[in-house]
C-alpha cells in the first residue's frame, strides 16, 4: 500500500510540475502588463505645459528683426525646483552674433530652454517687441531654429528632410546645399535628392549632418538661430564651415552660439559669460580678454592649456 501511495504521489508531482511553468509565465506576464498600465496611467496625469491653450498667434512677420530682450527672467526645470537661471536681464540686437560660455552647469542650455519656453519661467521674454508668454507656445517655437550637437536626419529622402512640407522647388534646395558645400556630395549619390536617409542619417558623418541641419535652417528662413554646442563633436574643417555660415549666409540673422570651445565664439559681436545661472560678464571679446581676473579670460587660458 505504501508503495502505491508513493508511486501515485510521484506521478502527480510530475504532472503538477507541467502546470507550474505556464502558471509562472502567466504571473510574469500579468506583472509586466500591470507595470505598463501604471506607466500609461502616469502619462495621463501629466499636466499639459503652459501656452498650448493660448490661441493668440504671432504676427506674420514676427521675428523678422530678431531682437531679444530678457527682463528679470528666472527658470526652474520643474515647479518648486531650484532656479537654474537667476534674474537675467539683457538685450540682443537684431542680426547680432552672441556667444554664451561658462563652466558645466552654468546655465548655458537653460537659457535656450527659457527661449523655447521649457520649464517654469518667471519674468518676461520679449522678441521683436512681443512678449512670448502671450502667444501660442508651438507657434513661437516654430520661429526659432536650434541646432544641437547630435543632429539626426529622419528616415526618408534627402528632399523630404530638407523640404518636409513640399513647398520649395528643388532649385532652392540645391542652392542652400551648395552654400553649405554639400552640393557635390549629394550630386555624387546615385539618386541625388531622392537618396534615402536611414538610421538617423548614419550614412553621413556628424559634421555632414550638422551642415544638412544648417541648410534646412536656411530653407526655413527663421531669423533667430541657436547653435547649442553644435561644434562639440565635429572636426575643425566642419567647425570652420559652420563659422563661415554664421558670418556669411546668416549675416542678417540673430545667432546665439553656446559652446565650451572658446574658438567657436571669438568672432561673435559680444560674449555672455554665465556662472551658476547668473550673468557675470557680457561684452565684446576684446574687452573681456583685457579684463584682468575676468572669467572669460580664465576660461580662455584654461582652453589654451588643454
Amino acid at each position: 500500500m505504501t508503495l502505491v501511495v508513493g508511486a501515485v504521489t510521484i506521478l502527480y508531482a510530475f504532472r503538477s510540475s507541467g502546470y507550474a511553468t505556464p502558471m509562472v509565465r502567466s504571473a510574469v506576464e500579468v506583472h509586466a502588463q500591470m507595470t505598463s498600465a501604471e506607466r500609461i496611467l502616469a502619462y495621463t496625469e501629466i499636466v499639459p505645459e503652459k501656452g498650448r491653450e493660448i490661441q493668440e498667434q504671432p504676427p506674420k512677420n514676427w521675428t523678422e528683426r530678431g531682437s531679444i530682450q530678457f527682463n528679470n527672467v528666472s527658470l526652474r526645470h520643474y515647479k518648486y525646483g531650484p532656479k537654474v537661471l537667476k534674474d537675467l536681464s539683457f538685450e540682443i540686437n537684431p542680426a547680432e552674433k552672441i556667444g554664451i560660455v561658462g563652466r558645466t552647469g552654468a546655465g548655458k542650455s537653460s537659457l535656450v530652454a527659457a527661449l523655447m519656453r521649457i520649464g517654469d519661467i518667471e519674468g518676461n521674454i520679449i522678441i521683436d517687441s512681443v512678449g512670448i508668454e502671450d502667444l501660442n507656445i508651438l507657434s513661437t517655437r516654430q520661429r526659432i531654429s536650434v541646432i544641437s550637437q547630435s543632429p539626426v536626419l529622419f528616415n526618408g529622402t534627402i528632399r523630404e528632410n530638407m523640404n518636409p512640407t513640399g513647398e520649395l522647388d528643388d532649385s532652392e534646395i540645391w542652392n542652400v546645399l551648395d552654400q553649405m558645400q554639400l552640393g557635390i556630395l549629394v550630386g555624387s549619390l546615385p539618386k541625388k535628392l531622392d537618396s534615402e536617409c536611414t538610421g538617423g542619417g548614419s550614412d553621413f558623418s556628424v559634421g555632414q549632418r550638422q551642415l544638412f541641419h544648417l541648410a534646412k535652417v536656411l530653407l526655413k528662413r527663421n531669423k533667430i538661430i541657436i547653435f547649442d554646442e553644435a561644434t562639440g563633436k565635429v572636426d575643425q574643417k566642419t567647425t570652420a564651415q559652420i563659422q563661415n555660415g554664421i558670418h556669411g549666409v546668416l549675416k542678417d540673422c540673430t545667432v546665439i552660439t553656446i559652446s565650451h570651445r572658446m574658438a567657436a565664439v571669438k568672432e561673435c559681436n559680444r560674449i555672455m559669460v554665465l556662472d551658476q545661472g547668473s550673468i557675470v560678464e557680457f561684452d565684446k571679446p576684446d574687452v573681456l580678454l583685457n579684463k584682468k581676473k575676468g572669467m572669460f579670460l580664465e576660461l580662455t587660458e584654461i582652453a589654451n592649456e588643454t
